[in-house]
């Protein structure tokens, strides 16, 4: 291994020189990978929702409800990698700054107040922005388990809104900890649920069929019944099974069918991250 690693390290020193000799600099940078992918709230054409209309009039429900209480109502969603709590939307992940967070509402509102970082400022604007209105406001994937952190931000959104009721904050959360902590008023949270089998399978169909744009041979249909079986009741392993088996080929339906790898979307026994089960390499 010793030797492998210095016979990469003199073929990265050849090339580097090389460059310098075709005039070209070598810059050297330390990239800051970030823990969670971000997230964005735009569905592609791709994408799949089904098995979500329960779950959406429950979280309204729950809105309503909240809302005819509290002046700033926040109601967390809760659940495992994959189930498509996205789908319900400022990405916080790994950083929970309210001076980043309340800059992108006001660039959400006016798009020329790009350039402004001083939080006085900020504030100001969304107050005179916001002024007789209500918000909704949606953070995604949260994970920041620190009290001081969202009393913060939650302070200023108060400051913000003013005294009229009407207002919530959608969160979105893997971490039952986390909606502990936001919730308000409490136990007003909405918990995902896995999908049913058939669920999933219809995912996969309609991926598979190109949004029903082409019919499925009824003995490809059997096969991939039992293959969403595999999916564990996850939105996301679905669609991407789905686009695993987009071919009308018998003998790759079996292969996944029996291939032990797929059981890894089973999240419900394993749970990994979503880019972790994206780019996880399967060979059949």
């Amino acid at each position: 291994m010793a030797l492998k690693v210095q016979k990469i390290k003199v073929s990265l020193d050849e090339l580097r020189k090389d460059a310098i000799g075709y005039g070209l600099g070598v810059l050297y940078t330390t990239p800051q990978p970030s823990l969670h992918p971000k997230t964005d709230s735009f569905l592609g054409s791709s994408e799949v929702v089904i098995g979500r209309g329960d779950d959406v009039a429950k979280i309204m429900n729950l809105m309503v409800s909240s809302c005819r209480q509290q002046v700033l109502s926040v109601i967390p969603i809760v659940g495992m990698a994959g189930l498509g709590k996205t789908t319900f939307w400022i990405c916080v992940s790994d950083s929970f700054d309210d001076e980043r967070i309340l800059g992108e509402m006001l660039q959400t509102i006016d798009k020329n107040t790009g350039g402004i970082s001083n939080i006085n400022t900020i504030m100001t604007n969304l107050e005179r922005q916001l002024k007789d209105k209500k918000i909704l406001l949606v953070l995604d994937d949260v994970w920041n388990e620190e009290y001081r952190k969202w009393e913060s931000l939650k302070d200023r959104l108060l400051k913000v809104v003013g005294i009229n009721h009407g207002n919530a904050v959608v969160v979105t959360t893997r971490l039952p900890l986390v909606a502990s902590i936001m919730e308000n008023p409490p136990v007003f949270r909405h918990e995902l649920k896995q999908l049913s089998n058939g669920e999933c399978w219809s995912i996969i169909r309609k991926i598979v069929s190109r949004n029903g744009g082409e019919s499925i041979p009824s003995e490809l249909e059997a096969v991939g019944i039992d293959i969403a079986k595999k999916c564990g009741g996850v939105p996301l392993a679905a669609s991407i099974i789905g686009g695993m088996l987009l071919s009308e080929k018998k003998e790759k339906w079996l292969s996944i069918k029996k291939n032990e790898a797929v059981e890894k979307f089973n999240l419900t026994k394993k749970t990994f991250t979503s880019v972790e089960i994206k780019f996880r390499s399967f060979v059949f």
